[in-house]
């Protein structure tokens, strides 16, 4: 007669484990990145696919308020500050300032403020800690 093996009792997890397991059970958002750097939209793009999340790019502020007038909603944004044609300063005004898109999440990345603007959500100096800015997207995605 084979027996069973001893059931090992199940472990829970620490809170902020299962807080985090929960973030990455969610449904996936989509996340609209906008940044002048080719090599940086990228990079973040390819990131937060691997996360599982929708994403759309846009090299500089001009453009992704004209992705937000042809349709596209987010459910956060990771924002470059300093960009030609329209900084990021100027699209989070114009983004405010629009009832439809006033409360979607910000994340704000830049090499020059270590205090990002009052209307962003969450502010990443750059260099930045990938993993950080996966879980403020997942955080910010779940609210």
């Amino acid at each position: 007669m084979q027996t069973e093996p001893a059931k090992q009792p199940t472990r829970r997890s620490p809170p902020e484990l299962e807080s985090e397991r929960r973030l990455r059970e969610a449904p996936k958002s989509l996340v609209l990145i906008i940044d002048d750097d080719e090599g940086i939209r990228t990079a973040l793009a390819e990131l937060l696919e691997l996360s599982g999340y929708r994403v759309a790019v846009a090299a500089d502020g001009q453009e992704g308020l004209e992705l937000l007038a042809v349709g596209l909603e987010p459910n956060a944004i990771v924002l470059d500050l300093m960009m030609p044609r329209m900084d990021g300063w100027t699209f989070l005004s114009h983004l405010r300032a629009d009832p439809k898109f006033h409360d979607v999440p910000v994340v704000v990345t830049s090499a020059v403020a270590s205090e990002g603007p009052a209307d962003a959500d969450v502010c990443l100096q750059k260099p930045f800690d990938l993993v950080r800015l996966d879980r403020e997207v997942a955080r910010l995605c779940a609210h």
